[in-house]
């Protein structure tokens, strides 16, 4: 079973931050995922949330009180807050990083970088032109099967993390494209957290079973040991944390 480490690690350090990747990394993750979007400029920065407001502070420590949205401001803009101190002073100074920076520290690592769907399929070119000049195995979070093949065509030999509709007939469609090797299906932990889940997206034997015929079987929304350990129950191939 692999492990998958949630926003570079969301518990112990700043989320979807360079400490955060580090320490990932340095604990001995198989895969990291993380969410690349756009700024006004162009640049493409790893922030979870479409706004600044809940991660991300005044320099002086003091929460944003205008709701500030990512597209709408330069890097330079962004980099004036602090994304670090949220989480204790000790990581105070800290910044949104761009991209580039993560593929920097992971490349020629081998681990796995899991890129989820901030950037929209029409923009998805930006991101493989990026991708491309690092060591980096690189997969892709999609929701359909358009975008997939969007990928594979900017890059064929590209890693597909799925989390759509799991009927058999949609699997199936998706083999057929996106051999198993190259393919995990995810589904998700039934917590209060997620309660505006699907059946279709919770993990139960029937949706899990179904799944592995397919690919490999990824389980989220992983909170604490206990929810490891159900977890294991479903047989996965990868849970995130």
């Amino acid at each position: 079973m692999l492990f998958r480490s949630h926003r570079g690690g969301v518990y112990y350090a700043p989320e979807n931050t360079i400490p955060a990747f580090r320490s990932a990394l340095s604990l001995g993750y198989d895969q990291i995922e993380t969410d690349p979007q756009l700024t006004k400029d162009g640049e493409i920065i790893l922030l979870h949330d479409s706004t600044l407001n809940r991660t991300c502070r005044l320099p002086d420590g003091s929460p944003l009180t205008e709701t500030m949205y990512a597209c709408d401001m330069t890097y330079d803009e962004i980099s004036r807050f602090d994304a670090g101190i949220f989480k204790g002073e000790q990581f105070k100074g800290t910044r949104v990083p761009k991209l580039s920076e993560l593929l920097e520290l992971m490349d020629g690592s081998g681990i796995l970088l899991d890129l989820d769907k901030r950037i929209s399929t029409d923009n998805l070119e930006v991101l493989t032109d990026l991708v491309k000049k690092y060591n980096v195995p690189i997969e892709f979070s999609c929701k359909d099967i358009e975008r997939i093949k969007r990928v594979l065509e900017l890059m064929p030999n590209a890693f597909i993390n799925y989390d759509g509709v799991n009927t058999e007939e949609a699997l199936k469609e998706i083999r057929e494209i996106v051999p198993r090797e190259k393919l995990s299906v995810w589904v998700y932990l039934d917590k209060p957290n997620f309660a505006c889940l699907t059946d279709r997206d919770k993990a139960s034997q029937e949706v899990c079973t179904r799944v592995k015929k397919y690919a490999s079987l990824g389980i989220a929304n992983i909170n604490c040991a206990e929810d490891v350990y159900e977890a294991i129950m479903f047989n996965p191939d990868i849970v995130e944390v």
